[in-house]
């Protein structure tokens, strides 16, 4: 191997190596050197490329030149990267399950196979560009599961509020992503924000029973009580798996069965997970909410590696 090549390195110790293509990004190298990466956006805001170099900096492959000599790990298998597919889907049904928040249930013409904590790009009827979601269902179910932001003057809110019908026709394109459910043995915590609970309801619905699961941990945060969902899914899930629920909202009034307080803050009352070396943490919701839960638990001392997020920008 030519000591100029960028090297990088999977979870799982598997190493690729490509030559660098001059004036060319480290994703368009692999790419052109024959190799399948994870991407989507290709041009910095998803994250879904992001690598790490030896001191732990994210590296976005998509907008990062690539040079000799880089070398980078990545934080998910080689075999985990499928290329994208379009899937053509109807709706089934849809509700607003809360203040906040609507839930669509669709079909799709062929199966797309996902791993727990993916997402997808939808275009609905009548929007402009594609709207990403991740799946709130396990990939074992046959009828998919999308909950949506709801925002004043939002595309998708419009179209949920005066158009959407059943057996409206739209496509999905996926899966995309490297925030999935790994399947170690480690305690795993989870904290998500808002709708940033879909991908880990779809992590934890994908968890059998019967496999002798580690301890598990969900921290589910909401701007206010009157936003919060999937309240049931959650004890649900708490009768069947080792699960620790904390409910957590910024603003509650009284009969919340929660904590009042913000998703970072709720992290002290988790009590079977600990908060240290050896746990996975699963972060998905607003920027500032992940960046300030990530900071947290490095700080008490979870690995950088172990700790991996998604960040929920609403448009």
């Amino acid at each position: 191997m030519e000591r100029q090549h960028i090297r990088l390195t999977f979870s799982d110790g598997e190493a690729m190596h490509f030559p660098p293509v001059d004036g060319e990004t480290i994703l368009v190298s692999a790419e052109k050197a024959g190799n399948l990466l994870a991407s989507n956006c290709r041009e910095g805001t998803c994250r879904t490329c992001a690598a790490r170099d030896e001191n732990g900096d994210e590296v976005l492959l998509c907008v990062t030149p690539a040079s000799p000599g880089i070398s980078l790990a990545l934080p998910y298998r080689r075999t985990d990267v499928a290329p994208p597919t379009l899937r053509r889907a109807k709706i089934n049904a849809f509700s607003r399950v809360s203040r906040s928040v609507w839930e669509i249930r669709y079909r799709l013409q062929f199966p797309l196979p996902f791993l727990p904590g993916q997402y997808v790009e939808a275009h609905f009827p009548g929007i402009d560009g594609a709207r990403r979601f991740s799946m709130a269902n396990p990939p074992s179910q046959k009828e998919q599961v999308l909950h949506v932001r709801d925002l004043p003057d939002g595309a998708m809110s419009a179209y949920l509020t005066d158009r959407a019908k059943p057996e409206d026709a739209f496509t999905v394109r996926g899966p995309f992503g490297v925030f999935y459910l790994r399947s170690t043995a480690r305690p795993k915590l989870f904290v998500a924000g808002g709708t940033g609970l879909a991908p880990i309801v779809s992590m934890l619905s994908s968890i059998d029973p019967a496999s002798a699961p580690p301890a598990l941990a969900v921290v589910a945060g909401f701007a206010d009580a009157e936003d919060a969902y999937a309240l049931e899914a959650l004890r649900a899930l708490a009768q069947k798996l080792p699960l620790e629920v904390v409910l957590v909202a910024d603003r509650a009034g009284e009969g919340w069965p929660g904590v009042t307080a913000n998703p970072v803050a709720a992290l002290r009352e988790v009590a079977t997970v600990p908060l240290a070396r050896g746990t996975e943490a699963y972060l998905c919701g607003p920027p500032g909410m992940v960046a300030a839960a990530r900071r947290e638990l490095l700080a008490a001392g979870l690995d950088a590696a172990d700790v991996l997020n998604e960040e929920f920008v609403h448009g």
